[in-house]
């Protein structure tokens, strides 16, 4: 057992940013999956303050929200630094840009066909609550998901041309919030192909997803 608690769904794209860096640093954890429905382990642990995956507890302490936990944990644990003294801010813009920007129409492309292959009515109609949308209204914005997908897919092998990681020769926490919509997208190979042709991308995309301590 390790002295880490990580609440996750396995699936989850924002526990695995937080996967990601705990991997690089070397910190052992146990995983603790939850449901979508029952809440009870995640409102033990956080006081009936927090509902969402991932939350993290470590000797005591609880903390939630991925990019909340990444800089918990750079602070607690400080070697190997994943969030640059110079790059702080740039690397909380990029969190920003995944989470929102980029994860949008990776959202859109990929949970319809997980539900549907699910085959759980409940979960369906779960996941589309949350996501105010129902899933044949997802598929309707496949078109435009595709062509945002790939606008962004372009911009980012762009930059990583030349590059290890993405702001340079060592994994910070900009690659851990650029990693996990891909991650996401490799759940579905369809989809997962149409990136395929960016070779930059797909070199860094390997390296994180193979990462191991520093």
């Amino acid at each position: 057992m390790h002295d880490i608690n990580l609440y996750q769904y396995p699936i989850s794209p924002f526990t695995e940013k937080v996967r990601r860096v705990l991997t690089y640093k070397g910190l052992g954890w146990n995983p603790i999956d939850c449901h979508y429905e029952d809440k009870t382990n995640l409102l033990a642990v956080t006081g009936g303050k927090w509902t969402r995956v991932p939350v993290l507890e470590w000797s005591g302490e609880v903390v939630w929200n991925s990019a909340d936990i990444i800089k918990w944990i750079d602070r607690k644990v400080p070697a190997p630094r994943v969030i640059p003294d110079d790059a702080a801010g740039l690397c909380e813009i990029i969190d920003h840009f995944a989470d929102n920007t980029l994860f949008a129409p990776i959202l859109m492309l990929v949970i319809p066909d997980l539900l549907d292959a699910a085959g759980d009515a409940k979960l369906k109609a779960n996941r589309e609550k949350l996501i105010g949308m129902t899933t044949s209204k997802m598929r309707e914005s496949h078109a435009q998901s595709r062509e945002a997908l790939l606008s962004f897919a372009a911009m980012i092998d762009s930059n990583l041309r030349g590059k290890d990681f993405f702001l340079g020769g060592s994994f910070t926490m900009a690659d851990a919030s650029l990693y996990h919509p891909f991650f996401f997208l490799a759940l579905n190979p369809a989809n997962f192909a149409l990136v395929q042709e960016f070779k930059h991308l797909m070199r860094w995309y390997e390296r994180v997803r193979d990462l191991k301590q520093a």
